[in-house]
């Protein structure tokens, strides 16, 4: 059985040293009872040793850690999925580009004016992964107080980072829309302010 134990750990490339007693028979067969013999009696009457370096140790504690983590693995699911499956992720993922992408053209005109990141909604696939399915981007859309100068301005750039997206919805429209209704609302008052400077001005 040693001779069996060397050669697994042999085969795993792995260093065993073994000891043991040697044996001697006589001619006819049997053990010499003599201090030689004895000797081998008591050593054989105790365990043989088989060591294993450290590094032998490791590499079967990696290995088994190995088949462990390997039956611990999910089995990924997209391969299993069926066609159908396979179709309506590929959609969702297109979906998802979509409206990052949709979302990422908000803030990078909307600037200074975005409040705060964009914000998703998400879908569940079947391959168990989440794709964003829908979003918004909050942005500063009121007027500014007392400068009419500075809301037409302000307004301008809502209107441009409301319709930025290649394909505006019907809400970056609305929101469009309502800034427009407000630049204009702005106008006026600065015309308004411009005719009272100047009456002012011609005023003796």
């Amino acid at each position: 059985m040693i001779g069996n134990v060397s050669s697994i750990y042999a085969q795993k490339d792995l260093a065993v040293s073994v000891t043991t007693a040697a044996h001697h028979p006589t001619s006819n067969g049997k053990v010499e009872d003599n201090a030689t013999t004895r000797g081998y009696k008591n050593e054989h009457s105790q365990s043989t040793r088989v060591t294993i370096s450290e590094e032998a140790l490791n590499k079967l504690k990696l290995e088994k850690e190995s088949r462990e983590t390997e039956k611990t693995l999910p089995v990924s699911g997209f391969s299993q999925l069926s066609s159908e499956e396979s179709q309506q992720v590929a959609e969702l993922k297109s979906r998802d580009q979509e409206v990052r992408t949709h979302e990422m053209a908000h803030m990078m005109v909307g600037g200074s004016l975005v409040r705060k990141g964009a914000s998703y909604q998400y879908q569940t696939g079947p391959d168990g992964q989440r794709y964003a399915v829908g979003g918004e981007v909050s942005i500063d859309s009121s007027a500014v107080s007392g400068d009419p100068s500075a809301t037409i301005r302000k307004m301008e750039q809502v209107k441009r980072a409301a319709l930025a997206p290649a394909e505006p919805s019907s809400q970056d429209r609305a929101v469009a829309a309502a800034a427009a209704q407000t630049e204009a609302a702005a106008r006026l008052e600065l015309l308004q302010q411009n005719a009272e400077n100047t009456k002012t001005e011609t005023s003796f």
